[in-house]
């Protein structure tokens, strides 16, 4: 039972730093920062009942259960933010292939 419950302190260190990874890669998107700060505080929180219950496998049981939300939660909002900055990279293209197209058009003028 020790080395599970050793493995589930690392899965919920490895989202912690999932977490500050993603603050810090993409910290510019604030749909990006939400998975983040998410990430960090459902790590902190499948902490807790490794550190207080008592029954070690209900804690595990717990804590695995967290971990995979928490997961999910980053991942939902890391596609999401790389899904508006592929929107956004889409409409800068886009928006400079049209003042390419009016320049050149000015310059037959």
């Amino acid at each position: 039972m020790d080395g599970l419950m050793w493995g589930a302190v690392l899965s919920s260190v490895v989202l912690i730093a999932a977490g500050g990874l993603v603050w810090w890669l993409w910290g510019g998107c604030s749909l990006s920062l939400t998975g983040a700060v998410g990430t960090v505080v459902g790590g902190i929180i499948s902490l807790v009942p490794l550190l207080v219950m008592a029954d070690q496998e209900l804690a595990l049981r717990m804590s695995f259960v967290l971990t995979l939300v928490t997961a999910a939660w980053l991942l939902g909002w890391v596609l999401a933010s790389g899904i508006r900055a592929q929107r956004l990279a889409r409409e800068h293209a886009s928006a400079a292939a049209e003042a390419a197209t009016t320049a050149r058009v000015a310059s037959r003028v």
